[in-house]
């Protein structure tokens, strides 16, 4: 499916405030960034930009062109995401290149909204990091992830938090907890692989959906206390600039000022959990109107929908190529979840 031709700005009343969400890995398949290329110069040149400015934040060897493979050659981009970490690269540079497009589509942010790995781009996008800091703090975030949170994993449940909870209970597995709580009705969990499969053999059990999601390794889980030391003392020489614009941080449960210390804010995400819908709520109710898809998908987009009935939302790279069903990362609600525009 192509991205639409449609100008975004079009679908905006005068007076509408709009929020840019930013999922986390893996709610999407391949990004489409040639489709989102088509729509215009402009927004081809600022896909290349960002391209070009997040590969001069990965290690010279050992990572493909993003620009070959999200732009040029997209069909190669299937082999190239067998390294690890170009996945998760590769949704950062989508995030940061739709934020950048809608743009000089004259469609600006209010506000921001980063789920999970999200909110590096979230941050990013308010000013708060260079693109190409943002690259150097995803590659090694995903480096402390894999090597520290090794054996685990993460799953999707459509039920709620206290239904997580008698899931978790049901299958005796005290070392799987909540991690991000994406809407009312879709919750995800974060524990020991074969604890895990409990749970979600549990949850199936109980009538409830579960979907085990591509995701290998813990995050937002206790026992990865430590891992978010070790990655804060590699990102901490980034510089941190003012805030251009409010970022609510679904894990600090407020908006982020510029007395914070992001750094230290982006590392607690390892082990404190996500709740996304009090920051879509907090969102809302400072005065967003219009909730936008910064990047491939429409996973937020779904999760504002479920958590605030009628909400309008705007997801522009919501067509994109075949690849892993939505539901596959800890950004995407369960596959079931209603899908309306």
């Amino acid at each position: 499916m192509s991205f639409p031709p449609v100008r975004p700005a079009d679908e905006l009343k005068p007076d509408d405030a709009c929020a840019f969400l930013f999922a986390g890995t893996g709610s999407a398949g391949a990004p489409d960034l040639p489709a989102l290329a088509r729509t215009g110069p402009a927004a081809a040149r600022a896909a290349a930009d960002v391209l070009d400015a997040v590969q001069e934040g990965l290690p010279r060897t050992g990572w493909p062109s993003l620009r070959a493979v999200l732009l040029e050659d997209p069909a190669a981009y299937r082999e190239a995401s067998r390294t690890p970490g170009v996945a998760q690269l590769a949704a950062y540079a989508a995030a940061v290149a739709v934020d950048r497009a809608l743009r000089t589509a004259g469609v600006h942010p209010s506000y921001a909204v980063g789920q999970s790995f999200g909110e590096i781009a979230a941050l990013v996008s308010a000013g708060a990091f260079a693109i190409a800091d943002g690259a150097r703090m995803a590659v090694s975030l995903v480096g402390v992830l894999s090597r520290r949170g090794r054996g685990g994993g993460l799953g999707l449940l459509e039920t709620g938090e206290d239904g997580a909870h008698a899931c978790i209970g049901a299958a005796d597995a005290p070392q799987v907890v909540v991690a991000c709580l994406n809407a009312p009705s879709v919750t995800v969990v974060s524990g020991p692989g074969e604890p895990l499969e409990r749970v979600l053999d549990a949850a199936r059990g109980r009538g409830v959906r579960a979907v085990r999601l591509a995701v290998p390794y813990l995050s937002h889980h206790p026992a990865m206390a430590g891992a978010d030391d070790e990655w804060y003392s590699m990102i901490r020489r980034h510089p941190q600039r003012p805030l251009e614009l409010p970022v609510h941080s679904p894990v600090r449960g407020r908006a982020y000022h510029d007395g914070d210390d992001l750094h230290r804010a982006l590392a607690d995400c390892i082990v404190k959990p996500v709740r996304l819908p009090e920051a879509l709520r907090a969102v809302h109710d400072a005065g967003a109107t219009v909730f936008t898809e910064a990047g491939a998908g429409d996973a937020l987009c779904q999760c504002a929908r479920l958590t605030l009935p009628g909400a309008r939302t705007m997801a522009p790279l919501r067509g994109r190529p075949p690849g892993p069903r939505p539901g596959t990362g800890p950004g995407a609600p369960a596959p079931a979840a209603p899908h309306r525009d």
